[in-house]
């Protein structure tokens, strides 16, 4: 049991790795993974659809994330931000930092979720030897879920 719960957990953090990578690099997987997409007609936006990645403000070419932006670390969610105007922005995202407070926290706390999944898998493979490790690993992966729920919670 203890090696199936390892494979799945380094599984997990693998995908984990997948989407807080999503759109660094021109190269598959990275290029076609990204946490939303967005129709952009009668707005400002450069490019249509417009896909947010945590890195960059991305648009679509034959299903992969092209002409990327700059880099920004926790991109927000924040669209009268990102297109420098309001033009055409529903109005629940004008004036308010709502969405912009909640991605910058998500951004956060899947990165915490990363850290204690990390710290999880290495004590995974000392749970497979004795108990202190599995209870370690057992507390560590608690921890990674919580926080990985909650940051699943916040992209919602």
């Amino acid at each position: 049991m203890g090696l199936i719960s390892l494979i799945l957990l380094g599984a997990g953090l693998l995908f984990q790795f997948f989407v807080i990578l999503s759109g660094v690099a021109n190269t598959t997987p990275l290029n076609k993974t990204y946490f939303i997409q967005v129709d952009t007609a009668g707005t400002s936006a450069a490019q249509n659809p417009l896909r947010w990645t945590f890195f960059y403000l991305c648009g679509e070419q034959n299903g992969l994330n092209a002409n990327c932006g700059s880099p920004v670390p926790a991109r927000p969610f924040d669209p009268p931000r990102n297109f420098g105007s309001d033009q055409g922005v529903p109005q629940s995202f004008i004036g308010s930092n709502h969405y912009y407070y909640l991605s910058r926290f998500m951004f956060a706390f899947y990165l915490i979720a990363l850290f204690f999944a990390a710290i999880a898998f290495l004590t995974g493979i000392l749970a497979l030897c004795t108990r202190l490790g599995s209870y370690l690993s057992g507390l560590t992966v608690a921890v990674a879920a919580f926080f990985q729920a909650l940051a699943a919670a916040l992209m919602t």
